[in-house]
């Protein structure tokens, strides 16, 4: 009679290695070590890295020319591909970088040619005018580039051809008076001068999923405006990312609330590879709509209850100063500050187009 061995398969012979092979480079306080992102990815996948490692627990990979260092964040992410069903969130330890969230929006959206000549305009409640010598396209934009020390109050005028770099005419003055308004509709003021708490439609969300050599802004309103400085004027944030931990990256099912001063509160879905926090997130006190979003145990384990008092966990430094750090939910009462976390890791607020620290999270899917 013909006997049969029961041997492994080839996936449990793969399994068995994996766990020999993690057992022999444990090193004790300093975790456990991995030859490559890939074999993360793999043992993420197989089920096992849950098991090998612990929310704090940290990684290095390059970034365009230095390193971040990745914190382990937590376990509950949602891969969009149905094909996976664990993702292993990693956050960066400290900020990658300062830049801004959103930049001041336009005034004005020409749907149709707007002649040169005197326009009157009113915002936050009051008349004024200023004149144009030259025609503004179809497309183009009218954008104040000066206001009145700390107030809502335009001093200077410019105008932008439809590329929305290319200007036409600048430093228009702008005076108060009444009439019949020529120039309608206007932005919001506040998104004037302090540009959007959107994420959706925010330069920082496209930036840190665009693998292009040189970063393209794409407008999401009529009245967005590109973004300047760094990072915007490099590559995309995945491009300067280590290509073996990009190439391990799964995009993962987020929610973000919406303000109820602009944009009817509610909730946006997305599906994205790298994200800014929310401050549910980051163990913040619940604000606006968050049905979906949870609390990643790294943070959840720095108090008893969510809290948006400060937190030594939450602080993050940059060239060896704490920073103030972008999350990605709106303070919803406003139309222009999305949260942030602190120096004193407090969860607060800051005007979007305000330089703050980057500290964006991702997903080994």
């Amino acid at each position: 009679m013909a006997e049969f061995l029961n041997l492994p398969t080839k996936e449990q012979f793969d399994v068995q290695n994996a766990l020999l092979a993690s057992i022999a480079a444990h090193t004790g306080t300093d975790g456990i070590a991995v030859s490559s992102w890939e074999d993360l990815q793999r043992l993420n996948r197989m089920g096992l890295a849950e098991k090998m490692f612990k929310p704090g627990d940290q990684f290095v990979s390059s970034y365009d020319s230095g390193q971040i260092t990745w914190d382990l964040i937590g376990w509950h992410d949602i891969p969009t591909d149905k094909r996976f069903s664990r993702a292993m969130t990693l956050q960066a330890h400290d900020c990658v970088m300062s830049c801004p969230f959103d930049a001041p929006e336009a005034l004005y959206y020409a749907e149709a040619e707007l002649p040169a000549g005197t326009h009157i305009f009113t915002l936050n409640a009051l008349q004024y005018t200023f004149t144009t010598t030259q025609a503004v396209p179809v497309g183009g934009q009218v954008f104040v580039s000066a206001w009145e020390g700390d107030t809502y109050v335009p001093t200077i005028i410019a105008t932008y051809a439809a590329d929305r770099t290319t200007a036409i005419e600048t430093g228009l003055a702008v005076t108060a008076t009444t009439g019949t308004d020529t120039l309608t509709p206007v932005n919001n003021h506040s998104r004037c001068r302090y540009g959007s708490n959107n994420y959706m439609e925010s330069a920082i969300k496209q930036f840190l999923n665009s693998n292009a050599t040189s970063f393209a802004w794409t407008p999401k309103t009529n009245f967005d405006r590109p973004p300047s400085g760094a990072p915007y004027t490099g590559g995309g944030f995945l491009k300067l990312l280590d290509a073996e931990l990009s190439a391990v990256l799964g995009s993962v099912d987020k929610q973000v609330a919406r303000n109820t001063t602009t944009d009817d509160g509610g909730q946006d879905i997305f599906s994205d590879k790298v994200f800014l926090l929310s401050t549910k997130e980051v163990y913040g006190a619940n604000e606006g709509v968050i049905t979906g979003e949870n609390a990643y145990a790294y943070y959840s384990a720095l108090a008893g209850s969510a809290t948006n008092n400060k937190l030594i966990g939450r602080i993050k430094y940059l060239a060896g100063s704490a920073r103030h750090w972008r999350l990605r939910s709106p303070h919803v009462g406003t139309s222009y500050s999305p949260r942030t976390v602190s120096t004193t890791g407090y969860a607060s607020d800051y005007y979007a187009y305000y330089s703050n620290g980057l500290a964006p999270a991702c997903c080994i899917v």
